[in-house]
């Protein structure tokens, strides 16, 4: 998948560099001036965006603001995760206003079988893994194979720094036993799951276009017994974020693998279009979700 304009290791290294040095204030300011910018010179990234936000909004001009909207709020996002690199991890809470379903990690947790935590590009999803070990939460964040190295390194330690464990998923089947021992260890397994592009996907409809998605949750809470909570952290209106954790959403298996995969996931993906339209300003998709059906 092509990089968006501000996905590059540089863009990242800047930031945090200047995390250092800087007030957060200043700092969103000049990532927003930038992302700014952004949106005014890429056309191919604004139009995908665009592209996207079609299929939920029929009226163009609320298509138009909310793409600056979303170029901006990711300006503020990058900088957010750059200065939170630099923030001790005691002093996390100030970042938060709200934590919203708590009661659902735990009751996911009381199992003792683990959670697997689904997010989607919305909000600081990368805020999410700081956030659950501030709350001293064990929490495994699996990632596909970046194909820029020193992004996927970036992050990666990004993540070590706060006691995160990063699960990347390659050609072997290894990751699996990780993700399995980590479920088993009564841990949080986060995946984010809405831009797929495997070829084993199942396909259901979002915002009333088939689009594929992963087969591996489903499979996988079917496998530990793992529990399955979709969760977000998204940015409010007072510069400060909220995690919100949806209820745990019950399985059904009747033995007809397929269907099970097509209808349990379909719950999901109404999960995520709520949270999507509510927080459609801060879904940082850069590439056209639908691209392929067009061709």
């Amino acid at each position: 998948m092509k990089k968006n304009f501000l996905n590059k290791d540089y863009a990242y290294k800047i930031s945090v560099w200047f995390a250092g040095i800087l007030p957060v204030w200043i700092l969103r300011s000049i990532a927003k001036f930038v992302a700014f910018c952004g949106y005014l010179i890429f056309d191919e990234a604004r139009n995908k965006v665009k592209q996207n936000l079609t299929q939920i909004y029929d009226d163009s001009k609320l298509v138009e603001k909310t793409t600056r909207k979303i170029f901006l709020n990711y300006g503020k996002y990058i900088a957010d995760w750059a200065k939170l690199n630099h923030v001790d991890i005691g002093n996390l809470g100030k970042w938060f206003s709200s934590f919203q379903g708590e009661e659902f990690i735990k009751e996911g947790l009381s199992k003792g079988k683990g959670i697997i935590l689904l997010t989607a590009h919305l909000g600081n999803w990368e805020l999410g893994g700081f956030f659950f070990s501030y709350r001293g939460i064990p929490i495994n964040v699996i990632t596909a194979q970046d194909d820029v190295d020193g992004l996927a390194e970036i992050r990666e330690n990004s993540r070590k720094t706060r006691n995160i464990k990063t699960i990347t998923i390659n050609n072997d089947s290894l990751f699996f036993i990780d993700i399995v021992n980590a479920l088993q260890r009564n841990e949080l397994v986060a995946m984010l799951i809405d831009r797929y592009e495997g070829r084993k996907g199942v396909e259901v409809d979002f915002f009333g276009r088939p689009t594929s998605f992963p087969i591996g949750p489903v499979q996988l809470a079917k496998s530990t017994g793992a529990a399955i909570v979709p969760a977000f952290i998204v940015a409010d209106e007072n510069g400060k974020y909220k995690a919100i954790a949806d209820s745990v959403v019950e399985m059904e298996f009747t033995g007809d693998t397929r269907e099970d995969i097509k209808k349990n996931t379909e719950k999901l993906v109404r999960i995520f279009e709520k949270y999507i339209l509510k927080y459609s300003d801060q879904w940082y998709n850069f590439t056209n979700l639908w691209e392929k059906k067009h061709e």
